[in-house]
């Protein structure tokens, strides 16, 4: 092993300790340049030098997982599969649909399903989201359910009579899905996350994960799924040939996928 392997392993074990795990999957292109951005931020020369840093600044450990947390998102980001995947949605008979959001970030796409699912169903206790994400300071965004004013306009496209409220601090989501909304903590890289889900949205995730991080992401992801359940991926991504025997297309365009097995 090699002193840089050696540190990258002692950087890998901090991201652990700090519940950031998932992020040691991460592509090595991708690690290395992020990593790269905060050594040099904190006037380190090179991987053993920063391990050696992060060995005791708590706080360094943190900004190197929120530095390697990718939040790029938006109420009803890329519309047209929304569009598509409204007709798409059949309710469970006797129970609520249940749905998750994986890598929900700041939380814009879990609240965009809300609105989707809302407009189909507005009764109480019609639907439930689970909205997940590795990073604690973007689920911190999240559960509140505040978003600058200007925002509105995004989410009002798709869903014109949203009940939303405004208020001088913001824009603030409705009770009625704030009650259906569970955000917590999640690494998707574990086995047996969720079961159960009639629909999950995980969307421009895999793209920054290794092969063989991906292939774990949606063998779990397809777990989850109860058969017939719908699985969206991002314009990036397609289901890996190890889950594929498992998925139909239902819109390639979209990629929208039900778990036939």
């Amino acid at each position: 092993m090699t002193a840089v392997d050696s540190s990258v392993e002692r950087i890998h074990a901090h991201l652990a300790a700090v519940g950031a795990e998932a992020l040691t999957w991460c592509k090595p292109a991708y690690f290395d340049r992020r990593l790269r951005i905060r050594w040099r931020a904190c006037g380190v020369a090179d991987p053993a030098a920063y391990a050696d840093l992060l060995d005791h600044d708590a706080a360094e450990r943190s900004r190197l997982a929120a530095a390697l947390t990718v939040n790029v998102t938006g109420f009803f980001r890329n519309p047209s599969v929304w569009s598509a995947l409204g007709p798409l949605l059949s309710w469970p008979s006797g129970r609520p649909l249940a749905a998750w959001s994986a890598g929900c970030a700041t939380g814009e796409e879990a609240w965009s399903l809300a609105a989707l699912l809302w407009r189909q169903r507005p009764q109480p206790g019609a639907w439930q989201i689970d909205a997940t994400d590795l990073d604690a300071r973007s689920l911190a965004v999240a559960v509140p359910g505040r978003y600058p004013v200007r925002m509105r306009a995004a989410l009002a496209s798709m869903v014109p009579d949203a009940p939303l409220t405004v208020e001088p601090d913001g824009l603030v989501m409705p009770a009625i899905w704030r009650e259906a909304i569970r955000f917590r903590q999640a690494d998707l890289t574990r086995p047996g996350e969720r079961t159960g889900c009639d629909l999950i949205l995980c969307r421009n995730v895999l793209i920054y994960f290794t092969e063989a991080a991906q292939e774990r992401i949606l063998t779990g992801l397809v777990d989850a799924l109860r058969p017939g359940g719908l699985l969206v991926l991002g314009k990036a991504e397609l289901a890996a040939w190890a889950v594929a025997p498992r998925l139909e297309p239902v819109d390639r365009r979209e990629r929208i996928y039900r778990r036939v097995r």
